[in-house]
């Protein structure tokens, strides 16, 4: 059934998917330069802008995106737990990747182009994910539920 309690942490694992498609990751202020990185693209907010050429992001919004997808089909597929067990542990790795990529390329070669350090206490974009990996952990604790107790039933029978 959809009204279920891991079909509400799955739609807003879905939720905070779709937020984080507009809310900054990190920001970077320098003497010169003043970026915020975004799973769409990193964006120059300088008054000058500067002709560097910044990475591209499309890693993170293909990652993000099926992160949001995955747990959207997850919702759908009450019947079939074992499926939506998996697409939750696989949603989980994708956000593992999500905040690796964030963490090991993106900021490291923007603060060395920037030649400045990130700012993530600011910006809701590097929370999103987290809450999301907690909703997707509680999401799999009530499914495992629902299945044990299903098994303990068919033995009964």
């Amino acid at each position: 059934m959809i009204q279920r309690i891991q079909s509400l942490f799955l739609f807003l694992v879905f939720v905070s998917g779709l937020a984080t498609f507009f809310f900054p990751i990190a920001s970077f202020w320098g003497e010169l330069d003043v970026i915020r990185l975004g799973a769409i693209g990193v964006e120059d907010l300088s008054p000058s802008p500067s002709d560097t050429e910044w990475p591209n992001t499309i890693l993170l919004l293909v990652v993000l995106g099926l992160i949001t997808l995955m747990a959207f089909v997850a919702i759908f597929l009450y019947k079939r737990r074992k499926v939506q067990v998996r697409l939750i542990m696989f949603g989980l790795l994708l956000n593992i990747i999500y905040l690796a990529l964030i963490f090991f390329y993106y900021v490291p070669e923007l603060e060395a182009l920037t030649q400045t350090s990130a700012d993530y206490i600011r910006e809701p974009g590097i929370y999103l994910p987290i809450v999301s990996i907690v909703f997707l952990i509680l999401a799999n604790r009530f499914i495992m539920k629902d299945e044990k107790l299903i098994r303990s039933a068919d033995r009964l029978r």
